[in-house]
């Protein structure tokens, strides 16, 4: 849930990074923007080698990476550099995702619908929890201080992950083009893959859109909120989430 967090850090503090870099409020969105297609071009280039490389290694691997971009951001000296990190950030940010066809693997086959349902909701906190804490700790030591805790994050989680992951053997070898060929094969080629792929894009859209303008407008007149308070108010989502999360395990 920490490693897709990573996505999320800066989404409440658009205000604060665009003040601080003289950049029209309209501008700020690309922050947003850039992460998100940063994800995406991960998700395609990097998720289909889950099976075929030694994710003990390759998971921890991925996090010390996205640590690297995440100091880098909170070191940019000018907007274009900061969206090109952010953008690094979301293409290396799929670590998380590479967890779930591991505890999908691992899990016996009474288990693992909810294993599988008590990891995506792990993530789900996870983005959710990014955006509550980054408007706290950005109100008091301002938003660099984020990303460099976020990458102290990652850093600890890949130290305490690393040695507890099973050393599963990789799958048969494909060559890397006939691999991508193959993810775009069932796209084109299966109704179902295609419905759930517009589902999910369209329920993220909403959730973005939703909580960007949320923080647009908590952070402008007649409002004026601080970052600290727009983080307050993500709180709550993720007291929901947990919520959700325990009545559904429960039920």
């Amino acid at each position: 849930s920490a490693a897709v967090g990573n996505l999320y850090w800066a989404q409440p503090l658009l205000g604060i990074i665009g003040d601080d870099f003289s950049v029209p409020t309209g501008s700020t969105g690309l922050i947003v923007t850039v992460t998100q297609i940063g994800y995406a071009v991960g998700v395609f280039l990097l998720l289909p080698l889950g099976d075929m490389v030694n994710r003990k290694r390759f998971i921890p691997g991925l996090m010390f990476v996205t640590a690297v971009f995440l100091l880098a951001t909170s070191a940019a000296p000018t907007y274009p550099v900061l969206l090109g990190t952010l953008a690094l950030i979301g293409f290396s940010a799929v670590a998380g995702q590479f967890l779930i066809p591991l505890a999908g693997d691992l899990a016996r086959d009474d288990q693992r619908g909810q294993v599988l349902g008590t990891v995506a909701a792990g993530i789900m906190i996870g983005l959710l929890f990014a955006r509550a804490i980054s408007g706290v700790v950005a109100e008091y030591f301002g938003w660099r201080a984020v990303f460099v805790m976020a990458a102290v994050l990652m850093i600890a989680i890949a130290v305490v992950l690393g040695p507890r992951l099973p050393n599963l053997q990789p799958r048969a070898k494909v060559p890397y083009g006939q691999l991508l060929t193959s993810v775009l094969r069932t796209i084109t080629g299966n109704r179902t893959v295609q419905v759930t792929m517009l589902i999910g894009a369209s329920a993220m859209c909403v959730f973005t859109m939703f909580w960007t303008g949320m923080t647009f407008l908590l952070s402008s007149p007649p409002f004026e909120y601080s970052v600290a308070v727009i983080g307050a108010v993500s709180l709550v989502g993720v007291v929901g989430a947990l919520a959700g999360q325990r009545v559904g395990i429960f039920f």
